[in-house]
């Protein structure tokens, strides 16, 4: 019996350690935490919904992310400081180094939308995108605000 127990409370704390959230709320809380840390004030936006709008694979970009760029925006980074542009770059660059799977997902392009009711004035706009590390922490790297742009 106390083996068996002690089995059951083996399987329980396997169980409770592993993160059963889905993708979906995963990726919601990594954008909630970015917006809350970027924030300003007592209030924070929050995403009422979002889309995938694009998929990236490793082999993509590893294409466009690489020690050559990351060198360029370095360089360029002594220049035009743009510190976020560069961390934005190096982890990227870092995650990529490690993929092995070159057609698994690297970056996620995501259109999202805040909570209107979240905001301190009307001035700020509710359409964001963000790309998204497909790492542990779905990590965001770039956020911007989102404008639909025609093309007639």
């Amino acid at each position: 019996m106390k083996k068996i127990s002690s089995i059951l409370v083996a399987i329980v704390l396997f169980a409770s350690c592993q993160d059963e959230r889905t993708f979906e709320a995963k990726l919601t809380d990594s954008l909630n935490g970015y917006l809350k840390d970027k924030s300003a004030g007592d209030k924070f936006l929050e995403i009422e919904s979002f889309e995938i709008i694009n998929e990236y694979t490793v082999k993509e970009r590893k294409e466009k992310v690489n020690e050559n760029t990351l060198n360029a925006v370095r360089t360029m980074n002594e220049t035009f400081p743009s510190p976020d542009l560069l961390a934005q770059f190096e982890k990227e660059y870092e995650f990529l180094k490690s993929q092995t799977d070159e057609s698994g997902i690297a970056l996620y392009e995501v259109k999202f939308v805040v909570k209107k009711e979240t905001l301190k004035n009307d001035e700020i706009p509710t359409d964001y995108k963000a790309m998204i590390l497909n790492d542990k922490d779905l990590s965001v790297i770039f956020m911007s605000v989102y404008k639909e742009v025609s093309h007639h």
